[in-house]
């Protein structure tokens, strides 16, 4: 539990700041390119996921990216296929906001026994798709429905729920290139009633964006798909800014 034991006592400092790196959508170069700025602007973490990642080649990507870089590399699996080694640690998710049995179970079961028999480190983690306006990718993969924009109180009971159930970080996520971030209130009445380390991503595309979610309770913030298009120093570092300040 190093890893996560590390995160959490930063996180006591000040809310960390995570870029993800999605293989799918970076070429090999540009998935460098995008870990090596992370780390040079101040990034806490890098996650590594996406819907498909159908890379044979991320293993080599990723030590590639981890001898260059110092930072945790943490993978965000969207299925049991994707469990490789290489990663510092990763986010077992489950995705308690939909009711399809695969994504609560059934991919964890599968993916489980990989996790045990690479000694790789888990975080367990409540994921919740909460709805961003057009359907995203992991709302169509996944064949679930995201929890209604306007409906933060479900949220809330999903993260007690699953905080009962021991898991101790919670995934709010408003899709990859999503249209609008998680509402604040989402945020707000999860922090109010548990105490999960809150990730809040999906997007968001300014430093205030970040800055706000901070203040409303969320401890990690994740920015993906901006970085995909718009290798911008300057606008990370002061995402980086905004979280650890806010």
């Amino acid at each position: 539990m190093q890893i996560e034991q590390n995160l959490i006592a930063k996180i006591k400092e000040h809310s960390l700041f995570a870029v993800l790196l999605d293989p799918d959508s970076s070429e090999s170069d540009v998935f460098s390119e995008i870990g090596n700025m992370a780390f040079e602007s101040g990034a806490d973490l890098i996650l590594v996921g996406g819907s498909l990642m159908g890379h044979a080649n991320l293993p080599k990507k990723v030590a590639e990216l981890k001898a260059q870089i110092s930072i945790p590399i943490i993978l965000f699996p969207g299925g049991a296929s994707q469990v490789v080694q290489g990663f510092d640690a990763m986010l077992f998710t489950s995705l308690i906001s939909g009711r399809n049995p695969q994504y609560l179970i059934d991919e964890q079961l599968r993916g489980g026994l990989m996790v045990k028999a690479f000694g790789i480190e888990a975080f367990p983690t409540a994921y919740i798709l909460i709805n961003s306006g057009p359907a995203t990718s992991v709302e169509y993969i996944s064949n679930t429905k995201p929890i209604p924009a306007n409906k933060p109180k479900l949220t809330m009971a999903h993260a007690i729920a699953a905080e009962l159930m021991g898991m101790r970080w919670t995934y709010l996520e408003a899709g990859s290139g999503a249209e609008d971030p998680v509402p604040l209130e989402h945020i707000i009445l999860t922090r109010k009633a548990t105490h999960l380390n809150i990730i809040a991503g999906g997007g968001i595309t300014t430093p205030q964006d970040a800055s706000v979610r901070v203040k409303a309770g969320a401890n990690v913030i994740v920015t993906g798909t901006i970085w995909e298009h718009n290798l911008d120093m300057r606008l990370m570092r002061e995402f980086a800014e905004a979280v650890h300040n806010s």
